[in-house]
């Protein structure tokens, strides 16, 4: 097993497992998100969370704002954990970061992954509803919190709070929003797309994922909104990411 660095984080070592899971999270997000996920899933899987600068405990380090940039920074130190059988997850921005290593892999000639699966985040060519928020006021992105849900209303009410977690989101923001489709062949992978039945995210929008791979993509609606993984849905989901995963374990 690769040593884990400031990027990749294990947040639950299992030295035997068959499939590493690396999660990538959504804007304004960090590690901790998948911290329940570390030790829900079979011990067969073990979870790998992406951590950007800027984020959580690398909070005093500049932050990415530019997608490719962040890709091309990211794939090095995530390269050497691929060398045995993994999966990506990523939600929402995570969901492109996690197609971009996908890409950078066979781009790379470097091993695909087992399965890519993308959460809460349309397809390359969806279009982007709600741009330039990176330049948005702190009351409008704490507006914008508060309607995405995710985040606790006593968080959002202390100003100390805010101005850790603002500038992180609105590097996000601007990774999201300058995001472009790399291009080249289609994946050499299943890809499994979730998203919540109260989202802006429509499934017209998830269907755009079929294009990556030219397969059959059916994506799956769970009660809730753009958090839905987190929430209610929670234990429906964990339950959809194991069967999803099951086949490449058990191979």
């Amino acid at each position: 097993m690769p040593i884990a660095t400031p990027w990749v984080r294990s947040l639950a070592p299992r030295p035997n497992a068959r499939l590493r899971l690396l999660c990538f999270h959504s804007a304004g997000g960090g590690p901790s998100l998948f911290r329940d996920w570390a030790t829900a899933l079979p011990a067969d899987i073990e979870v790998l969370a992406i951590h950007l600068p800027g984020h959580e405990i690398r909070f005093n380090e500049p932050c990415l704002t530019d997608y490719r940039t962040t890709v091309e920074q990211l794939y090095p130190h995530i390269r050497p954990f691929l060398d045995g059988v993994y999966a990506l997850f990523g939600h929402s921005m995570g969901a492109l970061l996690a197609y971009g290593i996908a890409k950078a892999a066979a781009e790379h000639g470097d091993r695909a992954p087992a399965r890519l699966l993308v959460s809460g985040c349309g397809g390359p060519g969806t279009p982007q509803r709600r741009r330039g928020r990176a330049d948005w006021s702190d009351d409008e992105l704490v507006a914008e919190l508060r309607r995405m849900g995710g985040t606790p209303e006593e968080v959002l009410a202390i100003p100390t709070l805010l101005e850790v977690i603002l500038p992180p989101l609105r590097a996000d923001y601007s990774i999201f929003e300058s995001f472009a489709d790399p291009g080249g062949p289609q994946l050499r992978c299943p890809v499994s797309v979730l998203g919540g039945e109260d989202d802006d995210i429509t499934p017209e929008d998830l269907g755009r994922w079929w294009a990556v791979t030219g397969a059959d993509v059916s994506p799956r609606l769970f009660p809730g909104g753009h958090f839905f993984l987190f929430g209610e849905s929670a234990d429906e989901v964990l339950t959809a990411v194991t069967d999803d995963l099951t086949p490449a374990i058990r191979t």
